[in-house]
């Protein structure tokens, strides 16, 4: 099968992110740093802990704290006048994929000055040249943000829009599961089903190729296995690390063969309801398997089988129940009414999840009506 895979961002799994980030940026040479995360982040101490390798050999460093959980346009432009303020040498982005995100887009945005990002997510501006050089150090285990080559930013009315480029490539992105230790359990679950969704819908997408295969399937193993540990034992670094690597895998599998039905569903919940992201895409998973295990290829079923953990009998109408008892293992709600939704906005949660452009790539395909009745189920 003819297939690219082009993933230019150093990727270092690390035991020591602050020795690696002040080796990093060493080699980017001087000038100022602007950390961009956001104020959970900075009011855990994670930031102080890496501030003496940010301002090592007196570099001077200022950071922007204020990108909110589900970043819009407005959040954008708040960034890049903080980063024009400093003129900064390299970023960091420091967090979940909000940040990272938001630093993606200052990146490239402070070279090509006069552009808003919302001229890329219209299509009136393309991106020319490379970005300032940002190092991606990822506090969770879920996102991928940090090896994936699209940063998706709420727009002015809301919709959420992905800007693909290569230019968004992080240059640098320090692994680190040590970073994720005080992770309360359910943000755990939550950042680790976001992880196990863009394996499972990477493996089974149309644009599924066999070297992405390999990460997909290698990240499926690690999360069954180890979030349910990191989950009840939040301190078991072996098992932070072991996440941190599957995230990364799995996110190195969606952005090079894209997703599914799962997150075409799961960006309208989220923008319209403020559910974190992950926990979003947990809950819709049962119903969205349910809806896809007919067509699931007979040749790809049994490498999907043994890395969820399930009997060589099991057929793909297993997912369903499968995905509801690792939910609830894992102590994560498995249904919207759950979440508080009661259907009524699922019209409106249809309409713009067949205009997310993910949905093409899901293995069955899905209109409006589809996706109706997928949230139905989900309810």
């Amino acid at each position: 099968m003819a297939h690219t895979v082009y993933c230019p961002t150093k990727l270092i799994f690390s035991d020591d992110a602050g020795a690696d980030l002040a080796r990093e940026l060493a080699g980017l040479g001087p000038g100022p740093v602007l950390t961009i995360t956001d104020a959970g982040i900075a009011a855990s101490g994670l930031l102080n802990r890496l501030l003496p390798a940010l301002r090592a050999g007196e570099r001077r460093v200022e950071v922007f704290a204020d990108v909110p959980s589900n970043p819009d346009v407005a959040a954008v432009a708040a960034a890049l006048a903080a980063a024009q303020a400093v003129g900064p040498a390299a970023l960091v982005a420091l967090g979940g994929g909000s940040p990272i995100d938001v630093a993606k887009s200052v990146s490239v945005l402070l070279t090509h000055p006069g552009m808003r990002w919302e001229d890329l997510q219209a299509g009136r501006a393309a991106l020319q040249r490379a970005g300032v050089p940002l190092i991606a150090v990822p506090t969770t285990a879920g996102t991928g943000s940090e090896v994936s080559h699209v940063a998706v930013i709420a727009a002015a009315d809301g919709f959420k829009r992905g800007v693909v480029h290569a230019a968004l490539f992080p240059a640098v992105a320090i692994v680190d599961g040590g970073l994720a230790l005080s992770l309360p359990p359910r943000l755990t679950a939550a950042t680790g089903m976001d992880a196990l969704v863009h394996a499972v819908e990477a493996y089974l997408g149309r644009r599924a190729n066999p070297t992405m295969d390999l990460f997909a399937l290698a990240a499926l193993r690690a999360i069954v296995r180890r979030l349910p540990v990191a989950v009840a034992e939040p301190t078991n670094l072996e098992a932070r690390r072991a996440m941190a690597q599957a995230a990364a895998w799995a996110g190195m599998a969606m952005d090079q063969a894209g997703l599914g039905l799962c997150h075409a569903l799961c960006g309208p919940l989220s923008a319209h309801h403020e559910l974190h992201h992950g926990l979003g895409n947990a809950v819709l998973l049962p119903a969205v398997l349910a809806f896809n295990a007919r067509a699931i290829p007979a040749e790809r079923w049994p490498a999907l089988r043994h890395a969820l953990g399930l009997p060589s009998d099991a057929a793909p109408d297993a997912l369903h129940d499968w995905t509801v008892g690792f939910l609830r293992r894992i102590g994560l709600p498995t249904a919207l009414r759950d979440l508080g939704l009661d259907g009524s906005t699922f019209d409106v949660l249809a309409a713009e999840a067949v205009r997310m452009a993910m949905i093409g790539n899901n293995v069955r395909p899905a209109g409006e009506a589809e996706c109706l009745a997928v949230l139905a189920a989900a309810l």
